[in-house]
């Protein structure tokens, strides 16, 4: 035997430890180049780790839940089982990669070239050539929520052995693991019907998001980032915050009819008023740098950096996720709302990578989108500001002195008073508001 250790690689971005989220092989199982292991999840995404070698599994360290430190053994693999074929010995670390479909969960490459065979599963036993009788055993992408995951722990059952669930897009719902404990199976349904707002608890007695009183959750993976960002920037950052209440009619408008140009030219891309939002705050950035910036308070040195790395809060299941839209600067309204959709739905089914969650600059926050008129939005550390969005709804405003109804919104603007004086700051956020205001300039001025 030739049996090597694989250890944990780095996962990207400094990370130190990952939560095995699933295991997609068996002690005894021969797998190939680049086929995946298992679903790590760290503190800022899920992602696939692949096998470095082919060979057989010998050994697996830690079960569904256990928490790894980078380093440490993931599996031992025999590379001379089966006559499978080597490859040398795998690089300290790979970056996490990005470049899969929105349907795939981000795989760690950089071990050897990726390959069709990547998904496949040969169990012991049935490696001999085909035709024998047996077929290969295709790996299950397991998608469900936390506290069902602890619930199938509870009861016993094995989560890829019931995948897809009957949820939406194959999601495992708390009904599939208890049919799978009951011994029966779970029908597939149409999704219960959602609460209207305020209600106390969904049909089955649980709370938001499947959660029950009594509960204990422990704090891992996106959780405890969340703490320990918000810790931190409540610890480091003197924040002060200022107001602004801007009538967002037209710009409501004008997305409207730039909705219906696009779908009639065959565009397929839906035009949100955040893009419009997210387009102005870049404009008020270029004139107001300040809020772009980065201090090192050690090198006593501000940072006025060069490129726009705009962050927006998406709500997930596993957490508040702020992906960050690269060179925002650069794009339209139209190609923001592109980014806009294609990192939302990454950072919800968690295909989305490290390389999208980190290196931000600036933030903006929509809880607007909650129904929320107003906000204390908390900076992402180590940026200089985030703005709050309220929400865009009919409110009696003046115009002309008289008293009509209009659609109106709030920004809220946090910002690192050691960074940016009161007067910047409060110049930035009523930039914004005017440029949403007349919705032209947002679409006239050319993108950098």
């Amino acid at each position: 035997m030739s049996v090597v250790d694989f250890k944990l690689p780095d996962l990207g971005e400094g990370l130190e430890d990952g939560e095995i989220v699933s295991w997609q092989v068996e002690v005894g199982d021969v797998v190939e180049l680049n086929q995946v292991l298992c679903e790590i999840e760290t503190a800022k995404a899920v992602v696939e780790v692949p096998s470095p070698f082919a060979g057989r599994i010998v050994e697996r360290n830690g079960d569904v839940g256990a928490t790894l430190a980078v380093g440490e053994l993931l599996v031992r693999i025999d590379r001379d089982a089966d006559g499978a074929a080597t490859q040398s010995e795998p690089p300290t670390s790979a970056p996490a990669s990005t470049g899969l479909d929105a349907e795939e969960v981000p795989t760690l490459v950089g071990y050897g070239e990726r390959d069709s065979t990547k998904g496949r599963r040969r169990r012991r036993g049935n490696a001999g050539a085909p035709g024998n009788g047996e077929s290969a055993t295709t790996s299950v992408q397991v998608r469900t929520k936390p506290p069902v995951r602890r619930l199938a722990r509870d009861l016993g059952v094995e989560l890829t052995a019931i995948a897809p669930g009957t949820g939406p897009g194959g999601v495992i719902t708390r009904d599939d693991v208890l049919a799978a404990a009951s011994g029966s199976a779970a029908a597939p349904a149409a999704a219960p019907p959602v609460p209207p707002t305020g209600s106390s608890a969904a049909p089955d007695g649980s709370g938001f998001r499947g959660r029950r009183p009594g509960e204990i959750e422990e704090v891992h993976g996106i959780r405890r980032r969340i703490i320990e960002k918000m810790e931190q920037s409540r610890r480091e950052i003197p924040e002060a915050t200022c107001s602004r209440t801007a009538d967002l009619t037209t710009l409501w408008d004008v997305r409207i009819a730039t909705n219906a140009q696009a779908e009639e030219a065959g565009l397929g891309i839906r035009v949100t008023p955040l893009a419009y939002i997210l387009r102005a705050t870049v404009i008020a950035l270029r004139r107001f740098p300040t809020l772009n910036a980065s201090i090192d308070r050690d090198a006593g040195r501000i940072t006025l950096h060069e490129h726009i790395n705009l962050g927006f809060a998406v709500d997930t299941d596993r957490g508040l996720i702020v992906p960050n839209i690269k060179s925002a600067e650069r794009l339209g309204v139209l190609e923001l709302a592109e980014q806009i959709s294609g990192l939302s739905q990454a950072a919800r089914d968690g295909s989305i990578g490290p390389a999208e969650l980190t290196g931000g600059t600036f933030t903006v926050s929509n809880y607007g989108a909650f129904g929320n008129d107003d906000g204390n939005p908390i900076i992402n550390h180590p940026e200089a500001g985030i703005l709050g969005v309220g929400a865009i709804r009919p409110r009696p405003w003046v115009v002309d002195g008289d008293v009509v109804v209009r659609r109106t919104c709030t920004f809220t603007l946090a910002f690192d008073h050691r960074v940016s004086d009161g007067g910047e700051a409060g110049r930035f956020v009523t930039y914004v508001a005017d440029l949403c205001e007349t919705p032209g300039l947002v679409l006239l001025d050319p993108s950098d």
